[in-house]
């Protein structure tokens, strides 16, 4: 029998290449799930890693892939297998090794999605847990131990409600379940996961607790992710965000406008809790926005590859990219990587001073949010031009379907962002229009409908 959504494939694109910490910026990378859904095959996958590789790693550092949903098998201890028809070199119960191998070739790190809990397929063939100390089945108060000691059909996971539920953490068999799991995929040399179904609505504090503690046990380096499903709160994030690095706080965001729309609230909580680079899992952690549906696409849930363009326009591209990068979420691009056009790379996606902000830019935070418009304000060190200088990030967004003339006096502008050493005559530049300017009493934009403008003051 096999299994649908199982594992997911991920290409993790990280700027601290070298680093004794994780994620000590946001977490950069390809998300395959926007322009693939649940059907990428191995070849389709290699063939983004290599395009990933070849344009945007070295300059721009993206150094991984993500998340390719499949129908997937289960081994003799219930533990999820790639297709091996769509992922031939998986042949022989070899899992993800080749391709991580492959990977790893390229200069970029690879990651899975998987789910959390047990799946309802490894509940129903009641399959025995490992105990990878013996390498028999695990044993504990005189029996031996199956799924169905361990699995919870009460807790079935929201979204999906056929296919997994949690898992008894507090007991031994179950955790002998999870480190027999991440076992596993570490000898594929992973070095990104991102778990489902555990955060949220669905927050199970014991397993994510577990899981952490595994992964700095067995790989210290592993980038560790969550996704909630449907939606998170930052009293949640609060609970588990030392023990991850990057936590989805959305659910799946596609490419309409209102979908982007709702983005801007919950990035302004999440900025108002001081969550945007917490302490993480040994380093830093990141509240996830998710992925950027931009390029070439799928639809949700399709059985189809990339057949369509995004249904956003360049100006709501543009927003989405200036507030990702001014809220510090990480970075995942979901469109084909295989047919990018230039504007999409060089404007967006590889746009230098869009992705310094993303790494290096403090005190992000929204100032404003009044009939339809929305600002941001955060500062940097002038990016990166020269150590001694700063500079003032100030965003404006105009969320109504009407072009809008944003203006800000000098002196409100300046009350809304204390500390920001704001003065007369700083010289700076719109970034999407290039052009310069210098300011004087008043801040002013004539921004499109859905866009944005981004200025860049050096001080």
């Amino acid at each position: 029998m096999k299994f649908l959504s199982l594992i997911s494939l991920c290409f993790l694109l990280c700027v601290h290449s070298v680093s004794s910490q994780n994620a000590i910026t946001p977490p950069r990378g390809w998300n395959s799930y926007d322009s693939f859904s649940w059907i990428i095959s191995e070849d389709e996958y290699l063939d983004n890693a290599q395009t990933m590789s070849d344009l945007l790693l070295s300059e721009y550092g993206y150094e991984g892939d993500s998340n390719s949903r499949g129908t997937d098998n289960i081994d003799e201890w219930g533990r999820m297998h790639p297709d091996p028809e769509r992922w031939p070199s998986s042949n022989g119960w070899k899992g993800f090794k080749n391709v991580a191998d492959k990977v790893h070739e390229m200069g970029l790190k690879f990651g899975i999605h998987l789910m959390a809990g047990i799946s309802t397929q490894a509940y129903d063939s009641n399959t025995p847990i490992l105990d990878t100390a013996t390498g028999k089945t695990y044993e504990e108060s005189g029996k031996t131990w199956h799924a169905k000691d361990i699995g919870i059909p009460d807790r079935a996971c929201k979204w999906m409600s056929n296919g997994f539920m949690a898992l008894n953490v507090t007991s031994g068999a179950g955790k002998a379940f999870l480190r027999s799991l991440y076992e596993l995929y570490i000898s594929w040399g992973l070095d990104f996961v991102k778990l489902d179904c555990v955060f949220g609505e669905d927050l199970d504090f014991e397993e994510i607790t577990y899981v952490s503690q595994i992964l700095k046990d067995l790989k210290p380096s592993i980038v560790f992710s969550l996704s909630p499903g449907v939606k998170a709160t930052p009293n949640m994030a609060k609970v588990i965000n030392g023990l991850v690095n990057m936590y989805r706080v959305t659910g799946d965001d596609w490419d309409q406008w209102s979908e982007v729309v709702t983005h801007f609230d919950v990035a302004r909580d999440y900025a108002a809790a001081t969550l945007i680079g917490a302490q993480g899992l040994n380093g830093n952690s990141w509240p996830d926005l998710d992925m950027l549906p931009f390029g070439w696409l799928t639809d949700p849930a399709a059985k189809q590859g990339p057949h369509r363009l995004t249904n956003l326009n360049l100006e709501e591209q543009q927003s989405q990219m200036t507030l990702w990068c001014m809220a510090k979420s990480p970075i995942m691009y979901g469109g084909d990587l295989r047919n990018l056009d230039s504007w999409t790379t060089n404007v967006v996606i590889i746009n230098p001073t869009l992705l310094f902000i993303n790494s290096n830019s403090t005190d992000n935070a929204e100032f404003s949010s009044a009939n339809g418009v929305r600002a941001w304000a955060a500062t940097g060190n002038n990016g990166g031009q020269s150590p001694q200088g700063q500079d003032i990030y100030i965003a404006f967004f105009n969320l109504n379907d009407k072009a809008t003339t944003i203006s800000w006096k000098f002196d409100d502008l300046a009350k809304a962002l204390p500390g920001k050493n704001l003065v007369r005559g700083l010289e700076g530049r719109e970034v999407w229009s290039l052009n310069r300017l210098v300011l004087s009493d008043v801040l002013s934009a004539e921004v499109a409908a859905h866009g944005c403008a981004l200025f860049v003051f050096d001080y």
